[in-house]
């Protein structure tokens, strides 16, 4: 047999990340508490530690009267009490997404405030793979060719994308969200049905609305021009599983992660980018019962091996590596040899690989004990798996959790 991909990194069925916008956030101890129950595995203030790979977001600047984490105070390059946070996460990789600069409800928003954070990710050697639109009216500084979106505007003062490309911005939200229970997934009657419905709305109750709802297909993310003609991916967020409006607060994603769609998630086996502001709301005496509860079932299918956890950022890197890998086969009676190309050719333009990009990546082969796997003249670590609900084994280039730093 000819060695191919396997959908997801061996065992899984499908693939989840949690992106949470830091929008009023509750407090500092509470954002803590709540990522610390999320991924590490040590008693924590809610709780035993889950131990998945939970990422979140951050801004640098707020312009409004109301209290943020932010990692300036104000409108200042004073550093906060909470950039120590963001700091450390910067450098696991968990604080993976630029909620955009900062807070700009009120306005006040300037290219000058993004080439100060773009400094500090410099000073400090971040990156942040993910840029995710911020707030409606006055924050101009998002992206997207809709209204009152003037980031990626060459001519208007609010102008700032190649300094979000600078900062390592590769992957953009521009407001899309989607009910459909898994992307790039199976054409279940749930999946069809969701996009029928998806498709009527969008052209009946939304008619009228400018701005981004849904998007008529069902893909994980999409090729994207910006009016300054960059080309990079959008991608989609799942909000609910039937349609209606919520917070999306720490009390909603119960609903968002109950039981049946996790279910639903694996029988699509689907990618999902799961939208929240799981850091609003947040109660110091505990955490909901019904989201315990759901988080619980959720690390149980984990673990099962149905359901691959991510940051958003490494969700999406997995997914666009596997989409555009270009590989080789060399096989004869002894063994086989897979040699991957460092260059992704993707419609977006070719791109560089690195190693540890290749996490994850799983070879359907005939033959697991006489398969290496070479890149850059290098033989890499490979791990043998049996077979799977296929019948065919199968060998991978192990995927390796983000160590969480608290």
């Amino acid at each position: 047999m000819i060695p191919s991909l396997r959908e997801f990194p061996f065992p899984y069925h499908c693939a989840l990340a949690i992106s949470s916008d830091i929008d009023n956030a509750s407090s500092h101890e509470s954002f803590i508490a709540v990522m610390d129950y999320l991924n590490s595995e040590s008693d924590t203030v809610f709780g035993a530690g889950l131990g998945l790979e939970v990422g979140n977001s951050f801004w640098f600047f707020n312009s409004t009267d109301n209290h943020q984490l932010t990692y300036f105070n104000g409108l200042t390059t004073q550093l906060s009490v909470f950039a120590p946070v963001i700091q450390e996460l910067w450098e696991s990789g968990h604080m993976d997404t630029l909620h955009s600069w900062g807070n700009f409800d009120k306005g006040g928003f300037t290219r000058s405030l993004a080439e100060q954070g773009l400094n500090e990710l410099q000073k400090m050697g971040a990156k942040i793979p993910v840029w995710i639109n911020h707030g409606v009216g006055l924050n101009h500084q998002k992206v997207g060719d809709y209204p009152n979106m003037f980031g990626d505007e060459l001519s208007h003062k609010a102008y700032h994308l190649d300094l979000a490309i600078e900062a390592g911005c590769e992957y953009y939200w521009t407001g899309k969200v989607t009910h459909v229970i898994g992307q790039d997934s199976q054409p279940t009657l749930s999946v069809q049905s969701k996009l029928m419905i998806q498709w009527l709305m969008k052209r009946t109750r939304y008619r009228n609305v400018v701005d981004p709802i849904y998007d008529d297909g069902n893909q994980l993310f999409f090729p994207i021009q910006f009016r300054d003609n960059t080309k990079s991916w959008e991608f989609i967020r799942f909000m609910n599983a039937w349609g209606r409006e919520q917070v999306l607060d720490i009390n909603d994603l119960a609903t968002q992660l109950s039981p049946g769609m996790i279910d639903q998630l694996i029988k699509n086996r689907g990618f999902m980018i799961l939208y929240t502001h799981f850091n609003e709301h947040v109660n110091m005496d505990g955490l909901p019962p019904a989201l315990i509860k759901n988080l619980s079932f959720l690390k149980k299918k984990n673990i099962e091996g149905h359901v691959f956890m991510a940051t958003t950022s490494r969700l999406l890197k997995y997914k666009e590596v596997h989409n555009h890998l270009i590989f080789k086969v060399d096989s004869n009676d002894k063994e086989t040899n897979i040699y991957i190309n460092s260059i992704l050719d993707t419609p977006i333009g070719a791109k560089t690989l690195e190693k540890g990009q290749l996490s994850g990546l799983t070879f359907y082969v005939e033959h697991p004990p006489t398969t290496q796997i070479w890149f850059k003249d290098t033989e890499l670590e490979s791990k043998i798996n049996p077979p799977d609900e296929t019948g065919i084994p199968s060998v991978m280039i192990p995927w390796k959790k983000l160590p969480y730093p608290r």
